[in-house]
């Protein structure tokens, strides 16, 4: 287990997750697989990630993480022209922000992630896409704890992002395993 994944109580995992735009996509093409425990055909090379989506979820059931999306999230599905993965992702914003409603008195937030990116410059992330800069951006406005992705290339930047804006950059194999340890208590 990699040393990043490796978390001391319960209380150190990170609970709220901003969620990639290829994770949502993932939840909505192999959404019976995660939650229903349909079995279909899994992409070979993508069996690791989908599988702990699975075990994540199903841990998650039982637990009070959150799953974050922006309005970015919804213009990168928009780009994609697929109504039901258009609706998806509406499903998903209404569960963040049910999420949100939950806090009281704007509790959600302190602001810490809006003073933080007002401190960094912007061209030390330049190896980036836009797309990934703007999504990146917004989970550290959201001040989640981790960013859940898909993509490798990301994930080869992650140490630069941790570093420079404090939240974790996992694929949802390295997730599982943070989480895996406490599963028992909840599975």
């Amino acid at each position: 287990m990699d040393k990043n994944t490796v978390v001391d109580n319960f209380e150190n995992l990170p609970f709220r997750i901003f969620l990639d735009s290829n994770i949502l996509q993932y939840l909505q093409e192999y959404g019976e697989y995660i939650w229903d425990n349909v079995e279909t055909q899994l992409p070979e090379k993508e069996v690791r990630n989908i599988e702990a989506l699975r075990n994540i979820f199903s841990f998650d059931f039982r637990t009070s993480f959150e799953f974050a999306i922006s309005k970015n999230s919804i213009k990168e599905v928009l780009e994609r022209k697929d109504i039901s993965y258009l609706h998806w992702a509406f499903d998903v914003l209404d569960y963040w922000e049910s999420c949100i409603e939950m806090y009281k008195n704007s509790e959600a937030f302190t602001g810490e992630g809006e003073m933080l990116l007002k401190r960094l410059d912007e061209n030390q992330f330049d190896y980036l896409s836009k797309k990934d800069k703007l999504l990146l951006f917004d989970a550290v406005v959201l001040e989640s704890h981790a960013f859940l992705t898909m993509d490798i290339k990301f994930c080869k930047n992650k140490n630069h992002l941790e570093k420079r804006l404090e939240i974790k950059v996992l694929q949802p194999f390295e997730y599982w395993e943070m989480l895996k340890p406490f599963a028992a208590l909840w599975i």
